[in-house]
Parts: C-alpha cells; sequence; structure tokens
C-alpha cells in the first residue's frame, strides 16, 4: 500500500477543518456570496462556544390583527399574574439568528367556557359531576400534562378516577395513572386504518375494538381463552388510588354475548345483549376496588371501547392522545357516534390541543379551514360543552448552529387564532404562556430539564409545568366569572356557540 495516499484523507480532513475554522473566526461584516447568493456564516464551534443564558424581561411578540375588522382583543395578562403559577424560566438573550426569526403573536383568549365555568359552580353548590375530554397527540400521551391537570382539578373540585381509557393503548406500559394489561387477541380499528366499516363505527377515543370470536358458537359459559383486558389503579395521584365506580361501553352484537367480570377477586357473568350502537354496563366498586378484570366471550363481532373510571361527583378528566395526529384526523368519527358518546358522557369542557404533527405550510390555510371543522363536529356532538383550542407550544429548531423557535410555530398559532375567532370557542396561547420565543431551548437546557432533546415533545417535569399553567387560566377564568356574578349570561352564551 502507498503510505503517502493512506494520509491523504486524514490531511485533507484536517485541511477542511482549519478552513471552516478561520471562516468561523473571522466573521466578515457582510456574508460572502457564489454567484450572488448569500452564504450563512459557518459557525463551526456554535455548540461549545454557545451564549450564556441571561436573565431578562420576557417578551410575548407582536399583536395580530383582527380578522374582518373584528375589534382587537385585549392583550392576555402576564403568566406571572395568574392565580397558582408558579415562578417560570426566565428568558435568554436572544441571539443573533433568533431575533431574525419571527415572533409569535400573542393572542388573547377568547370568550368561550361559560358552559364549563357555569358547571363548575353548580357542582360547587349542589354537587354533580363535570367532565373534561382532553383531544392531543404526543405531547399528552401516557396522561402527561392531563394527569396533573386533573389532579389539580380534582384537588379543587373533587372528583376520583383516571376518566375514559381505551380497551388497549401504546402507552399501557409507562403510564402512571393507571395500569393495564390486556390479551394480544384483539382487532382494532383507529383514526389511522385504511378502511373503517360502517358496522364498527368508531369511539370518542379515536379506536374500536373487537373481541376474537369464541371456538364454540353453541356455548354461553366463558371459555378460558377469551379476550381479556385488566385494570388497576394508578399510585401516583390520591384520587385514582382506588376505583369508585366504572362504566363499559360496548357496541351492538350477538344477545349470547356476555363478559365476566372480576373485581377484586369476586366472579361475576354479566350479559352484553344491548343492541344500541352504544351500549354501557355499570360496574360497581361498594368498598372502593384495586382490581378489574374483563373477560369476554361474543359469538360474532361487536365492538367494544374502553372502561371509564370516574367518582359520584367532582371532575372526571379524560384522556384522549393519539400518537402522530395534527386534530385534522379527528374528522374521521362519525358523527352519531360521537354523539352518543357526548349524552352518555356529557361533557362540560372539551379541550383540543394540537400542533407538532401538522404538516408545515406558508399559510395554514387548509389546515384553518379542517380545524374549523372539527370544532364544528365537536359543537354538533357535546351542545352542553365549552370548547378550549390550545395553541401551539414552543418548538425549536436548529438555525445557524442554534436552537431557536421554529419559524414555522407563529404561522401556526395565527392559523389557530384564526379557527378559534372564527367558531367562536376559547382561545389558550401556550406559547407565550410557557415563556414565548426560545423556551424550548431553555426548558430542553437547564438542570433540571423540562423537556427531551427532541426539542419538541416535554418531559414528566415540563407536562407538570404546562398543566399547572392551564389551570391557573381555567382558575382565572372561573374566578373572574364569580366576580362578575354571571356564570353563564345568554350574550356569553350565544357567542360561545
Amino acid at each position: 500500500m502507498n503510505r503517502l495516499r493512506s494520509q491523504n484523507p486524514f490531511v485533507l480532513g484536517l485541511l477542511t477543518v482549519s478552513v471552516l475554522g478561520l471562516l468561523s473566526w473571522l466573521q466578515p461584516a457582510h456574508a460572502p456570496t457564489v454567484a450572488g447568493v448569500p452564504l450563512r456564516p459557518v459557525r463551526l464551534l456554535a455548540d461549545v462556544l454557545r451564549p450564556p443564558v441571561q436573565p431578562v424581561g420576557r417578551t410575548h411578540g407582536l399583536a395580530l390583527p383582527p380578522p374582518n375588522g373584528t375589534p382587537a382583543p385585549p392583550r392576555p395578562p402576564a403568566a406571572d399574574t395568574l392565580p397558582g403559577r408558579r415562578a417560570v424560566l426566565a428568558a435568554a438573550v436572544p441571539s443573533p439568528a433568533a431575533a431574525a426569526a419571527p415572533t409569535a403573536p400573542a393572542v388573547a383568549n377568547v370568550p368561550g367556557l361559560s358552559h364549563f365555568v357555569a358547571a363548575l359552580r353548580q357542582a360547587q353548590a349542589r354537587g354533580g359531576k363535570v367532565r373534561v375530554a382532553y383531544f392531543g397527540d404526543s405531547m399528552i400521551e401516557g396522561d402527561l400534562l392531563t394527569g396533573d391537570l386533573r389532579n389539580l382539578l380534582q384537588a379543587d373540585f373533587g372528583g376520583a378516577g383516571v376518566g375514559f381509557v381505551p380497551i388497549n393503548s401504546l402507552t399501557a406500559d409507562f403510564r402512571e395513572t393507571i395500569r393495564q394489561t390486556f390479551s394480544a387477541d384483539w382487532y382494532e380499528y383507529n383514526l389511522m386504518s385504511d378502511h373503517l366499516p360502517a358496522t364498527c363505527p368508531l369511539g370518542v377515543s379515536g379506536h374500536a375494538f373487537l373481541p376474537r370470536v369464541v371456538s364454540n358458537a353453541d356455548s354461553t359459559g366463558i371459555v378460558a381463552d377469551t379476550s381479556w383486558v385488566a385494570f388497576r389503579p394508578g399510585q401516583r395521584f390520591g384520587p385514582t388510588r382506588r376505583f369508585a365506580q366504572a362504566r363499559l361501553f360496548y357496541g351492538p352484537g350477538s344477545r349470547r354475548d356476555q363478559v365476566l367480570v372480576t373485581t377484586d377477586g369476586h366472579r361475576e357473568t354479566r350479559p352484553l345483549n344491548g343492541a344500541e350502537a352504544l351500549n354501557e354496563l355499570a360496574l360497581p366498586f361498594p368498598r372502593g376496588g384495586r382490581a378489574l378484570r374483563l373477560a369476554f366471550a361474543t359469538h360474532g363481532p361487536r365492538p367494544v371501547y374502553g372502561v371509564s373510571f370516574e367518582g359520584a361527583q367532582g371532575i372526571t378528566l379524560d384522556n384522549f392522545s393519539f400518537r402522530s395526529n395534527s386534530g385534522v384526523l379527528l374528522q374521521r368519527l362519525p358523527a352519531a357516534q360521537l354523539a352518543a358518546f357526548g349524552r352518555a358522557l356529557r361533557y362540560q369542557l372539551i379541550i383540543l390541543h394540537y400542533g407538532v404533527n401538522v404538516p408545515r405550510d406558508r399559510t395554514y390555510a387548509s389546515y384553518e379551514q379542517a380545524m374549523a371543522r372539527v370544532v364544528g363536529q365537536m359543537k354538533q356532538a357535546f351542545p352542553e360543552a365549552s370548547i378550549l383550542l390550545v395553541g401551539m407550544s414552543d418548538k425549536s429548531t436548529r438555525l445557524d448552529g442554534e436552537f431557536v423557535t421554529d419559524p414555522q410555530v407563529p404561522l401556526l398559532l395565527a392559523a389557530q387564532q384564526r379557527v378559534a375567532l372564527r367558531t367562536h370557542v376559547a382561545f389558550w396561547n401556550l406559547f407565550a404562556a410557557m415563556g414565548g420565543e426560545n423556551t424550548m431551548t431553555r426548558w430542553v437546557e437547564q438542570a433540571p430539564p423540562l423537556a427531551h432533546n427532541d426539542y419538541t415533545h416535554v418531559n414528566a417535569l415540563g407536562g407538570r409545568r404546562m398543566a399547572e399553567l392551564l389551570h391557573a387560566y381555567l382558575l382565572s377564568e372561573y374566578q373572574r366569572a364569580g366576580k362578575t356574578g354571571a356564570t353563564e349570561p345568554a350574550a356569553a352564551t350565544a357567542a360561545a356557540r
């Protein structure tokens, strides 16, 4: 082998690094160009020589002009003035790359929580249930954020239980608010399925599960190899450590279908003879349960949706996470089935929290139209509920060697605000509440970190912080309505719908 030739790659690499290092050190006043095209500056050691974080005042960016001549809404209050708010992270001095990026809009909250506030006040005065549905993507997967929010609301207004749980889930192995195991023989349809048969409509969670048909069609007993699911309470939060009440939701099928219900060792066979599009079976726990197992003996296709764990009164909050969903997929939920769940569950608040999976766009016009249809669908299915659209959280991208707020974030936030204004629902600016530009970078790089190294998804600590911020906003709306003495005025109700 030619020894001199074997050293050529090393010499070439050394020369390349030397030239790049020299260019990054020189930093000319004007960007160099090639054939008239400006070149981005070279920052070879950007990760090593990043400027230190300096605490300064936080900015929330520029307000958006109201569409169609609508009077401009007031600027939102500073996050530090919200009740129950913990101190937030100080903002960093923006780098030149960050300063050049578009600023995210500071949008005000649109009135629209009157139904939810009125239900809370009635529950406080007379008892009763208040139910919340929280729809989202991987940002709430495994009860992230929603578990802490549920616990905070149940501490304020009472309540028990983890809410609606699908028959099986991708998050079962790491969800801490409930322990769930299930057999491997369930057949699943969901929002991502290519074909959705009319005989197996999706449920409110975006899933429908078919248990395996029993091998002996003449048998009315429960055989050993039936499809099953088992639940145990999670131990992270007090209100979810025992089962108080539960309801099984399922679709139509054979009148001979049965389910073997085992609660804390007690076994009882119950019929599944409901013939409606949505049926429910009450599963009481007289002394507070610690284990539930359901084994299904079905003699033909019968969709099973999930189990709702709840209390006799107070707050119930359902986590409806669906990985990779931009929110637009909710249009695949059948209107009739969604309305059936609305009559059964009686929601007072619907939260829609999406953003990280929305495809990049220059205007987000098609996304805006699709989400407006989703909101309209929710209004029809849940006429007794207020609807809250949660704006996109901060998300970082790498520009000139530094992680800064993705320039798409303000564009998507603007589209989400337009959806809220267009459909007359409430809007909460999570981006502004969590700290504005470059918050995600700080959350990743602080100790302990509040987000993962993808600079997009929060961890458990970050989820708790977001839950505290959202709880503070909801509580401020509740307290503000109390000060005005109006729980659900006709004008506010009309605007909210």
